[in-house]
Parts: structure tokens; C-alpha cells; sequence
């Protein structure tokens, strides 16, 4: 499933707007280093390391953290975010896994740290989000030749006893309904008392994608040179 996800990151432009907003933070606030949380796979990571690179950013450095953490990977709970991990923490595409006060947990985390934080989801709660999760098996049969490696294992569950294509769809189904909406997500933010942090809810209008993705930016304000 994952490799089938990385494969998409690849079709549609989004890490490349998902890369202006970060590099404009980074920029913004003096740094040059990412903190990613949820990174599982890590998908749309080298699209986005190469998109940030364009943009001047060549030598960010991009540290990839998971609770289940793979190789190459920093076992990191989210939900239990050092204060001492500084970066822009970033979030692709997991948002919608954590329930409201989980999430609200996350948003207060690098708030209270000081640390700006970036969420895109890849996935929305929209009627016509949900229903193309109609089309995703075709995708999953027209796309999986794409993916490298491309194991025997991914073909065997994809043609001859096809169950990834109509998984990939229920897990779809599933992400677009319980992805929050930028106004759901900018209302958490109303909770955490941090004068100093700003917040800014998106709806991301990204060609090839019939529908808006939603985004949190949050950013520590930045004192003046009179401070």
C-alpha cells in the first residue's frame, strides 16, 4: 500500500506547493532543518527534498521520525514531541489518524516549543473527495507497474488475487472522511494559549486534484528588532 502511495506523490503537483509553504517558513524563520513526524514510508519526502532544493533550499535537512519507525527512521511518538527536537515539524498525509484531542496535542506541542509546524493532508472530506475513491482500483491496476521496486508479492495481491486495489480504495474511503477541514483544524488552534504563535488555516487548489486539500501552518511571531 505504501509503495503504491509513494507512486501517486509522484502524479499529482502537491509536494511541489506543499514545498513553496515550507521553504517561505523556513525562510521566515532563519532555519534550515525539518522535523517530520508520522513519516511511516516517507512518500513524498525526495519529491519534496528536490522541490525544496529549487527553491534554495539544497542543503535543508529533512529528519524523519515514527512511532513505528522503519530503517533510516527515528522512532519518535508525536503525541510526546521532545522540546529539545527544534526544526519546522512537518505532517503529510497523517493528520486525519490522530483524534481530536490527539491532534490538539500535537498543535500545542510545537506551540509551546516555539517550533513552527507544517500539516498537509493529501485527502478531503468533500462529496466528490469521497466519491473518486470509486476510481481508486483502476489507478491501483493502471499504477502499480510504476512502483519500484516492483516485487512479485505486489503483483501476486494486485491482479492474480487482486485485494490491494480495493484496500488502497477502503483506506481512502476512509482518510477522506475523517480528514478535518482547514476551519475544523484552525479551531483547535483556539485552544492553545501562545500569544506569540500565529496560525493559518489553508485550502490548497492544487492542478490534477479536483478538490481542495486542506493545510495548517503554524509559526512562532517573530520579534521585533525594537525587542
Amino acid at each position: 500500500m505504501t509503495s503504491y502511495l509513494a507512486v501517486t506523490y509522484g502524479l499529482i503537483p502537491a509536494p511541489a506547493h506543499w514545498a513553496k509553504i515550507i521553504a517561505e517558513s523556513l525562510d521566515e524563520q532563519g532555519i534550515d532543518n525539518i522535523v517530520d513526524l508520522c513519516s511511516g514510508a516517507g512518500g513524498p519526502i525526495p519529491i519534496l527534498q528536490r522541490e525544496l532544493a529549487q527553491l534554495g533550499h539544497s542543503n535543508t535537512r529533512i529528519n524523519q521520525t515514527d512511532l513505528h519507525a522503519r530503517e533510516g527512521v527515528e522512532p519518535l511518538d508525536a503525541l510526546s514531541f521532545p522540546h529539545s527536537l527544534t526544526g519546522l515539524r512537518t505532517m503529510f498525509a497523517a493528520f486525519h489518524h490522530f483524534q481530536p484531542p490527539q491532534a490538539k496535542t500535537i498543535l500545542r506541542q510545537a506551540a509551546e516549543s516555539g517550533q513552527p509546524i507544517c500539516i498537509f493532508e493529501a485527502t478531503s472530506r468533500t462529496p466528490l473527495a469521497i466519491v473518486s475513491t470509486l476510481f481508486i482500483p483502476l489507478f491501483v491496476l493502471l499504477l502499480t507497474p510504476r512502483v519500484r521496486p516492483l516485487t512479485f508479492t505486489q503483483l501476486l495481491f494486485t491482479y492474480l488475487i487482486p485485494i490491494l486495489p480495493f484496500v488502497i480504495a477502503w483506506d481512502g474511503f476512509v482518510s477522506n472522511c475523517r480528514t478535518y477541514t482547514s476551519a475544523e483544524m484552525l479551531a483547535m488552534t483556539r485552544e492553545i494559549n501562545a500569544d506569540s504563535y500565529r496560525w493559518q488555516a489553508l485550502d490548497l487548489t492544487i492542478p490534477g486534484v479536483p478538490f481542495p486539500l486542506p493545510a495548517l501552518i503554524g509559526r512562532p511571531q517573530k520579534k521585533s528588532a525594537a525587542a
